[in-house]
Order: structure tokens, then C-alpha cells, then sequence
């Protein structure tokens, strides 16, 4: 017996297909380094926040070996260890969802980050030097996958 249905399904009648056409749309994944940066955002968020809590709090890391205070106003210092908090934090939001904000000052609090620990070299070597290798870390993933963004 013949099939009474014998048209492919590519070329039914006028052309028309059966059935669903399924088309993938091409898909655009992050680069992993470039998540490794934001998330490298939100570590400074934290030690920032971390370092206003403590000038709220009037202890730290701001008292000298003689016992002189390095600031003289920590409140002012927790406000503004405040806001690079926030602005990290949100950096890092964007920085994942691929704005120019992000990367922006990923790039900013990566290149201040990494003159800031040179100057930390002879008190703590080891500590300034895995910092500033993570600092230029942030740097190569921001400026390597650059057409992420772009796109």
C-alpha cells in the first residue's frame, strides 16, 4: 500500500515545513576571567567595607609602632572607605553583566591597587606581591576579552 502522506517534511505543500523549525540563536558566555575580575570587585567591596567598619569603630591598622595615629578623623575615612565599597560593589554587578561602568573601574581600582601595594613591598613582600600579581591579573582579563564587551 502506498502512503497517502509521501511529501517530505522539508518541502510540504507550497514550501511550508511541518512541524517546528528550531533555530539556536548563537550564545555569548562570559569569559571565565573576566567573572575572575568582578569577583576580584567584590573582594575589594569587602575589605573596603571592612575598613570602614573599623574606623567607625576607631580601631585598625591606623596606629604606628609609637602609638601615633596615621588619621586623625575616622569617621571621615569610614565614609569614604564607604563609598569605593559601594562603588566596587556595584562595579562588580556591572562588570558581570558586561556594562562600561564595570570595567571602567575594574581598571581604575586594579592600576591604584597595584601602585598602592608597591609602596607595601618592604613592610609585607609576600602579601604586596600576591596582590599585585592579582591586580595585573584583573588588568590582562579586562583588556584580553575586551570584545566581550564590545559585542
Amino acid at each position: 500500500m502506498a502512503d497517502q502522506h509521501s511529501e517530505p517534511l522539508t518541502g510540504g505543500i507550497g514550501g511550508r515545513t511541518e512541524g517546528p523549525v528550531v533555530t539556536r540563536a548563537a550564545t555569548h558566555r562570559r569569559p571565565g576571567i573576566l567573572t575572575f575580575a568582578a569577583i576580584m570587585m567584590f573582594v575589594v567591596a569587602g575589605f573596603e567595607a571592612l575598613s570602614a567598619l573599623l574606623a567607625f569603630a576607631g580601631t585598625g591598622w591606623w596606629v604606628t609602632d609609637m602609638g601615633n595615629l596615621v588619621y586623625a578623623n575616622f569617621v571621615l575615612w569610614g565614609i569614604i572607605d564607604s563609598v569605593i565599597a559601594l562603588v566596587a560593589l556595584y562595579a562588580g554587578i556591572d562588570l558581570l553583566r558586561g556594562g562600561g561602568f564595570g570595567r571602567g573601574m575594574a581598571y581604575v581600582f586594579a592600576v591604584v591597587g597595584a601602585i598602592r601595594w608597591l609602596f607595601v613591598i618592604p613592610a609585607a613582600p609576600i602579601l604586596a606581591v600576591v596582590i599585585i600579581a592579582l591586580c595585573v591579573m584583573v588588568i590582562y582579563a579586562l583588556a584580553k576579552d575586551s570584545d566581550y564587551v564590545d559585542a
